[in-house]
């Protein structure tokens, strides 16, 4: 308890700058301070203040609204952890905790799956256009996202492309593409009938092997799109990009392309991303 009045009294007297991370924390006689969660080993938990001091107190102390969020951050960093990382190393996000992880041998949520032809397996997901549908075929899940780190492996087979796609309440948002020749991300056109317009980021060329699992890697974060196979880079930012997204799945034009592993995260900043983006920006000739 004395620990806990000692840092009020200093909060008090010292003027400090604000953190993003502070919230108030409060002891059982009702004393408040703000605070920065750094760490809870057993019962101790230690508190960073906002001139960057840090003690460590008895959890017990404090409120029990305190004490549940504290064990809530500590399960989440553990859930964090334990939790699958990317195959691919991310550039312009750190992974969060997994929003959807699924190796799509079997329909895990609720899949809606027309036009086209989609089958599940031990391979995979399998999609093909049919004729009679005149629309490239589509599997789509209705489950809200906003920033996320998407990673799966794609099988182009005898398609004429691959593609993931994310749309919001009300029409497209973004996708990406791989054909055999090409890889690229992009916005999409959000109205049809208004005064919006698709946005193509930068097309990659290459020859991609039809019969290889390509493992294909999508970032968002605010209005930056980052998508990757291989050492191959598409980038671009847009307003819509920040949208919250409602929907998102696989497209496939023409015949059979395969699907498998798929795994969502919460997309969290990336501290070096200031840097490196600047560097990513000019090394494409990306236009703000």
């Amino acid at each position: 308890m004395k620990t806990f009045l000692v840092i009020a009294l200093i909060a008090a007297v010292i003027p400090l700058p604000a953190t993003a991370e502070l919230r108030p924390w409060t002891n059982s006689v009702g004393k408040t301070i703000q605070a920065e969660l750094v760490s809870l080993e057993g019962d101790d938990i230690t508190l960073k203040m906002e001139n960057g001091r840090s003690y460590t107190l008895d959890l017990n102390t404090l409120s029990l609204t305190d004490q549940k969020f504290a064990k809530n951050w500590q399960a989440e960093l553990k859930a964090m952890a334990d939790a699958p990382k990317p195959k691919t190393e991310t550039i312009m996000a750190t992974p969060g905790k997994v929003i959807y992880r699924s190796s799509l041998k079997e329909a895990e949520g609720t899949w809606k799956m027309r036009p086209g032809k989609w089958e599940f397996s031990e391979n995979g997901l399998t999609g093909v256009e049919l004729a009679a549908d005149d629309h490239a075929a589509v599997i789509k899940q209705q489950l809200p996202l906003k920033d996320v780190i998407i990673e799966f492996d794609v099988l182009l087979g005898g398609a004429k492309s691959a593609m993931f796609g994310i749309d919001d309440s009300k029409d497209h948002v973004c996708r990406v593409t791989l054909t055999k020749s090409s890889f690229q991300a992009r916005k999409d056109d959000n109205d049809h009938e208004g005064p919006d317009k698709s946005k193509p980021f930068n097309s990659v060329s290459e020859d991609f092997d039809t019969d290889e699992w390509h493992t294909v890697r999508i970032e968002l974060l605010g209005e930056e799109m980052l998508a990757q196979t291989g050492d191959h880079i598409s980038f671009g930012t847009d307003p819509l990009l920040a949208t919250e997204k409602a929907k998102w799945g696989f497209i496939v034009a023409g015949e059979q392309a395969g699907f498998r592993d798929l795994t969502i995260w919460e997309a969290l900043p990336n501290e070096d991303w200031e840097k490196t983006g600047s560097r990513l920006r000019r090394k494409l000739d990306v236009k703000e």
